[in-house]
């Protein structure tokens, strides 16, 4: 059954705004802690998600409720799994239209933006690990992400076939793809998160060096497992 989360509480402080973009100056923190009060207000993070099951698993292919996906890392990392959440989390479209109407054509405050659109993307994505933890009473899960990583770990065009599984994401939440597969609003993400004995997100397995979205450690160990 396809489900939405849509009241998703922010408790983001426009201390930690201040803090994510590393400002300084008088003027810039009041502009800054503007920008962050008026987004707050508007801002309205989602989450769509469905549960579906593995079917099968042979080779680098994957079956998930009749679609397929080709992906060695996926195939190794869901060994086992029976049940999986497909979803896509989002920082909303009601903030992204404001913040393209804010000062356009200024990098500076374009790029500020983002950065508080990628906290309340955060506190979307927490919300929905929450709210699974809660709702399963586990306490551990592991989530991978199409175009996240090396581009050999799953690739983003597999991204419509997700999106096709999960059914009315546009409807829904208002998320849409454009033809290079990168969501739109921006600050969103979609993937697989399932119940796990260790925790596993795609990072572990990146072998880019600094990546502002970086959340686990390279595991050279693993990749080479993954990947032999």
């Amino acid at each position: 059954m396809l489900k939405k989360l849509d009241n998703i509480p922010i408790t983001a402080t426009v201390e930690a705004a201040i803090k994510r973009t590393k400002i300084e100056e008088a003027e810039d923190i009041e502009l800054v802690s503007g920008l962050f009060e008026s987004a707050k207000k508007i801002a309205r993070p989602k989450v769509l998600y469905r549960e579906s099951y593995v079917e099968n698993i042979s080779g680098k292919c994957v079956t998930i409720d009749n679609v397929d996906f080709e992906s060695e890392v996926l195939a190794k990392t869901l060994a086992g799994v029976h049940k999986v959440f497909a979803y896509v989390c989002t920082c909303g479209t009601e903030v992204d239209d404001w913040s393209h109407t804010m000062m356009p054509g200024d990098y500076v405050v374009s790029l500020w933006l983002d950065m508080i659109k990628e906290m309340f993307l955060f506190e979307a994505n927490e919300y929905f690990r929450n709210y699974l933890k809660s709702a399963l009473q586990a306490e551990k899960f592991s989530s991978v992400n199409p175009g996240s990583g090396d581009v050999d770990n799953w690739p983003i065009s597999q991204q419509t076939r997700l999106f096709s599984m999960i059914g009315d994401v546009k409807g829904q939440i208002g998320v849409t793809l454009n033809d290079s597969f990168l969501m739109n609003p921006i600050k969103s993400t979609s993937g697989l998160i399932f119940q796990s004995e260790t925790e596993f997100v795609n990072c572990a397995l990146c072998r880019r060096e600094n990546c502002v979205g970086r959340r686990a450690a390279f595991d050279a160990a693993l990749y080479a497992a993954t990947f032999q």
